[in-house]
């Protein structure tokens, strides 16, 4: 991290009530029942009001010079959706099936042409009929089978190909990785250079589409700004040559991703903006008419955050001490050490004292499963408290910010036969989640929105052959009983009834 942002504030990372307002909800909690709870299962403590303020904050920096879209991989929650298509917010998504997502959630068809960019590169062909057939008409790409596609399809559905604007996705640095640092190297898969990009514009101009700009993605969690610098500079000379070799105006510049939720976003805006203007000056290139974004994790990374118990210390040959937790990661390791942070709490008779984290003290923090790769951070300060020998430690339960990022990746299916992390919102948290009525409601809950939402998935498929009654139900309906707290606890507690009548009917008594 640079000396300038060592003296800037924060990102929004940290900044969930569970840590900033523990007094508020920990006098209604019995600590060792809440330690006991924990034991069972990890905590995953909603607080979705924090992306309206993040996407505010977000705008006033980026959104004067273009769109800001958010990633819709980064979280699929309905409320989160809602509340961005509310600030009129843009989208990238990798699927079809996200679009859909937004179209239930509320985006109007007539905004899909100017508010979703497709940002995958190597497209599924039905996903790109279904979006072209919902209006889509932004798509970035990196490879002539894409275009041909595309083309392919725009002309089967008669769509107009000038309709149709393609973003030239870039390496994002010299080499094969992202960045020393970073854990995606996506120009193993992602991007072209120069030399391949004049080609692709070449190209697209030839099937009558629109080359619209260029995007590229620094790396996942780039804290340093000047991983957006090469990308900047590749794209103002691309923009300088294609108008002059190949008569192409192109207009659009996209940042992409890759903003730390650590970190706050004027540190971002400071260096990137001025730098775009001065890079482009310099290659005698025309500026960019609209410098869009497409951030994931700063917008909502502290919409949600885990809570799990420490469960077992052993410290290593090279005095690494191995904490494991009642949380860990999915079989993928999607959220390894990535913008995540770690806050530890003893609970003590109601109150909370704050651990410590020493630098000199590291950690590598693990779930309980029975694997390796089962790891959240290696590397991390820890408290002196997460010592073997000392009985406190197994009071302390830790807190994971940065979990409304990709939070889904950390429920398993009954991986070792652990119980994924229980799902509820924070004014329902702080009612006192240790009351047996609190707790059996917030149970009945998660699972009914567990099993609810493959449900709908299925529901949008099921076809009025299947059955009549099955065939009429539309996954937008399931959708919203998912939302609804009420009908979801009733959904809950149908289901379970449902499920205790069948196998009374059908279990052998004999």
């Amino acid at each position: 991290m640079t000396e300038q942002t060592s003296v800037q504030q924060a990102g929004p990372l940290t900044k969930h009530p569970i840590t900033e307002h523990f007094t508020e909800w920990a006098h209604n909690v019995d600590g060792k029942r809440f330690l006991e709870q924990l034991a069972r299962h990890a905590y995953r403590v909603c607080n979705y009001d924090a992306v309206a303020d993040n996407y505010d904050a977000f705008y006033k920096h980026f959104g004067q010079r273009g769109t800001i879209h958010f990633a819709v991989k980064a979280s699929a929650e309905p409320d989160i959706l809602k509340t961005l298509i509310a600030r009129d917010s843009g989208f990238e998504i990798a699927t079809y099936s996200e679009l859909r997502l937004l179209i239930e959630c509320g985006l109007p068809k007539s905004k899909i042409g100017t508010k979703v960019n497709f940002g995958q590169t190597q497209k599924e062909r039905s996903d790109i009929r279904k979006a072209l057939r919902d209006g889509l008409r932004n798509f970035a790409t990196d490879n002539i089978h894409d275009i041909r596609i595309i083309t392919e399809v725009a002309g089967q559905l008669q769509i107009d190909k000038k309709e149709i604007r393609l973003q030239i996705r870039l390496f994002n640095a010299e080499g094969s990785s992202s960045g020393e640092g970073y854990s995606q190297s996506f120009n193993k898969r992602y991007g072209v250079d120069n030399e391949q990009a004049m080609q692709l514009a070449e190209s697209i101009r030839a099937t009558g589409m629109t080359v619209a700009g260029f995007t590229f993605h620094p790396g996942s969690g780039s804290e340093e700004a000047g991983m957006w610098d090469y990308g900047i500079r590749n794209a103002a000379i691309l923009t300088r040559r294609m108008k002059e070799e190949l008569g192409i105006t192109v207009t659009e510049l996209n940042l992409s991703g890759g903003f730390a939720p650590s970190e706050p976003i004027e540190y971002y805006s400071a260096h990137i903006l001025p730098l775009i203007d001065k890079i482009y000056r310099e290659a005698g290139a025309e500026l960019p008419k609209s410098i869009d974004t497409e951030p994931g994790r700063w917008l909502v990374a502290n919409a949600e955050a885990l809570i799990g118990k420490v469960s077992n210390i052993k410290i290593n040959r090279d005095g690494t001490r191995i904490v494991t937790m009642t949380t860990g990661v999915s079989e993928n390791g999607t959220l390894t050490d990535l913008g995540l942070d770690f806050d530890f709490f003893i609970l003590e008779n109601g109150r909370a004292r704050k651990l410590e984290k020493r630098k000199e003290i590291r950690g590598n923090l693990h779930g309980r499963a029975c694997a390796d790769f089962d790891v959240i951070a290696e590397n991390t300060p820890v408290p002196a408290e997460l010592h073997p020998d000392n009985p406190i430690a197994d009071d302390v339960f830790v807190v994971i910010h940065g979990a409304g990022a990709y939070s889904h990746y950390m429920e398993r299916n009954f991986w070792c036969g652990i119980t994924p992390p229980m799902k509820m919102n924070y004014e329902d948290f702080k009612k006192g989640i240790t009351s047996e009525v609190n707790y059996q409601r917030a149970l009945v809950n998660s699972y009914a929105e567990r099993s609810g939402l493959p449900l709908k998935n299925a529901m949008t498929f099921i076809t009025q052959t299947t059955d009549r009654k099955l065939g009429e139900i539309k996954g937008s309906e399931i959708a919203k009983i998912l939302e609804n707290p009420e009908l979801l606890n009733k959904l809950g507690l149908h289901m379970l009834s449902s499920v205790a009548e069948f196998v009374e009917q059908h279990s052998n008594k004999g």
